[in-house]
């Protein structure tokens, strides 16, 4: 199937930025990590109240993670659902590699870097791959360069701008080359490409059952059903 021209992306977003809700997330390196490991598979909202509470009862710096008790960490990780052993670990993790590989202060550590060894130096941290590097890099202003999540990517794909790939790697630069011909530019119009395709993806272009008739895309998807166009 041709894949749809880039260019038309731009349309797409205008039309999601005028339909679609997004809340603020951190934009901090630090606090980004952090949030990412707040919890175990928990919704925005939740993410949200965690990493509030967090916040306030421990802090929210390095620091005060590796003066915190392993009976107050504890306590904040049970609310975050399963294996809260393993999120207090990834916790501590996150202040020691922060001490250790950044000086006490990844934001100004990853800004004297090379885009990608700053981008390799995210990827030691918990649950930060190539997305949530890229992500990190674009929100805090370090290297505005495109970002996806994987409801993000999954939007695209369904809206017929590139081709889902044996692998996830492949699939997520196909996606990424989406952005960059697209001709967005700047980290406001990244970011909100971002956050705009995920929060589509994530409420409307579900993975197991898209809400189509609901969709304000659906006239030019071409994966919506002929039933409802």
């Amino acid at each position: 199937m041709p894949r749809r021209p880039a260019g038309e992306l731009l349309e797409v977003l205008a039309t999601l930025k005028r339909t679609t809700a997004v809340a603020p997330v951190p934009t901090e390196p630090f606090q980004m990590i952090l949030w990412e490991n707040i919890g175990y598979l928990v919704d925005d909202e939740r993410r949200r109240r965690l990493f509030d509470d967090f916040a306030e009862e421990i802090g929210l710096s390095p620091e005060v993670i590796d003066r915190a008790s392993e009976a107050a960490l504890l306590a904040r990780a049970r609310l975050g659902g399963m294996r809260p052993d393993v999120r207090v670990q990834r916790w501590r993790e996150i202040a020691r590699l922060i001490r250790e590989r950044a000086d006490g202060d990844l934001d100004a550590a990853l800004r004297a870097l090379p885009v990608p060894k700053a981008r390799a130096l995210l990827k030691t941290f918990p649950v930060i791959a190539d997305p949530g590097a890229d992500k990190i890099l674009l929100f805090s202003g370090i290297a505005p360069r495109p970002a996806l999540e994987s409801n993000g990517l999954r939007t695209l794909i369904r809206l017929g701008f590139c081709a889902e790939q044996k692998f996830y790697d492949a699939s997520y630069k196909a996606g990424i080359e989406v952005l960059m011909a697209a001709g967005l530019a700047g980290r406001e119009r990244l970011m909100d490409a971002h956050q705009l395709l995920r929060e589509h993806g994530k409420t409307l272009c579900r993975r197991g059952e898209p809400l189509c008739v609901a969709c304000p895309l659906s006239q030019t998807c071409p994966q919506a059903p002929v039933s409802i166009l």
